[in-house]
């Protein structure tokens, strides 16, 4: 898949074209992918996706839409789904004041030959979101391309949307963003040095920072798989403070089953799959240690 985080690249192809924000990647944001790449083989062309870095209410109120995928992962999913070209830029005051129509012109059909669009129910575009369904569907007849407007997808009676995923998260209901995602929601991030505190007491964990704008999960512990090295092992993963040890800084910390190994410096990508307590202070030690044993034990249930 060729990657573009410029619109004024020309990769200089024929294709179908799947619009959206995108942030997730979502059931939903799937069958818009899905239904691009579909209609491109049945036309002999290629497949292309165009998003922004950011959702846009975050360039007008920063962090008002924390990111459920940051670029590296839209780039990855993106690639799975057997896209030829991705265009994922951000979103400036340039393309913030560019009307509905300029934006088509300016941004889309002046960097693709496009010969149909695919889109959402509730795509919005141009300045001040004027732009909509029914006013794309005028300018592809004026330039003869095709266009495809999907319903909403709807999971346990209500429609998937990105708003929807991030109330799950920040709940801890993962199992419940996991339907709606199509898959589990994940944090990458680099293991740093800890205290070795839960090494000392019999728990080795890999530590880490939570990246800036990454949407953040209710504290607490969870079941989770890991993702390192080309391979998956299963674990719990603590999203926290540390309150027992008076800590202050939100981390991560996550204890790999039948794990030994130095794994400083690696990006671990933690998938959360079942939530299984609040953070809570302990009031010493060995009541956190006996806690982090019946942690264990009901995370593997969990994941049998």
């Amino acid at each position: 898949m060729e990657t573009y985080t410029t619109p004024k690249t020309k990769p200089g192809a024929s294709c179908v074209l799947a619009l959206g924000c995108f942030d997730g990647i979502h059931v939903g944001h799937k069958a818009v992918i899905d239904t691009a790449r579909a209609k491109a083989c049945e036309l002999g062309v290629s497949s292309a996706v165009w998003t922004f870095l950011e959702p846009p209410k975050n360039f007008f109120a920063p962090n008002s839409a924390p990111t459920i995928t940051d670029f590296k992962e839209k780039q990855r999913l993106i690639s799975d789904l057997r896209i030829d070209f991705f265009f994922c830029i951000p979103f400036d005051s340039e393309i913030r004041d560019t009307s509905p129509e300029d934006f088509l012109e300016k941004y889309i059909l002046s960097v693709m030959d496009v010969k149909h669009i695919v889109c959402g129910f509730n795509y919005r575009f141009g300045k001040n979101a004027i732009g909509d369904t029914k006013l794309l569907s005028d300018f592809c007849s004026s330039k003869n391309i095709g266009l495809t407007v999907l319903p909403p997808t709807t999971v346990d009676g209500k429609i998937v949307s990105s708003s929807l995923i991030r109330s799950a998260v920040e709940k801890g209901e993962v199992e419940y963003a996991a339907k709606l995602l199509g898959r589990y929601y994940s944090i990458t991030f680099i293991v740093t040095d800890g205290q070795a505190l839960a090494r000392k007491l019999g728990f080795p964990t890999a530590n880490g920072s939570l990246p800036d704008n990454k949407l953040l999960i209710r504290k607490g512990v969870y079941a989770s798989r890991v993702f390192f090295s080309g391979e998956y092992k299963y674990g719990i993963t603590n999203v926290g403070i540390r309150p027992t040890v008076n800590g202050k800084r939100l981390c991560m910390e996550t204890h790999l089953f039948d794990f030994s190994g130095d794994l400083y410096g690696q990006e671990l990508t933690v998938e959360f799959l079942s939530f299984i307590r609040d953070e809570v202070k302990f009031d010493s030690l060995d009541a956190m240690s006996e806690q982090i044993h019946k942690d264990i034990e009901k995370a593997k249930k969990l994941i049998k």
